[in-house]
């Protein structure tokens, strides 16, 4: 009773039922970087990460002007999130 419906389907050619076979199709997809993650870390020279501490916005004036100075400074990312910022963002070095 399948015997009919499986000729059928062994006749069809190969790039009938899996599509032009194409080198740009043969070859591994792209490495894409996450754009909002490229956006706020900067790789350094020493294989970290860095950003800018949030909360510079508004709602300073409540700070003494040593909190707010601190806010100015550079965060390095910890282990856990370069490996992550690593895989994120594969261009950077």
């Amino acid at each position: 009773m399948f015997a009919g419906l499986f000729g059928a389907v062994q006749s069809i050619s190969r790039p009938a039922l899996f599509g032009p076979q194409t080198s740009a199709v043969r070859t591994m997809a792209k490495l894409k970087t996450h754009k909002a993650s490229a956006k706020r870390w900067k790789a350094v020279a020493n294989g970290l990460f860095q950003r800018q501490q949030q909360g510079l916005r508004h709602f300073n004036r409540r700070l003494t002007p040593g909190a707010r100075r601190a806010k100015h400074v550079p965060m390095l990312c910890t282990p856990a999130q370069r490996w992550h910022l690593q895989r994120l963002m594969p261009n950077a070095k």
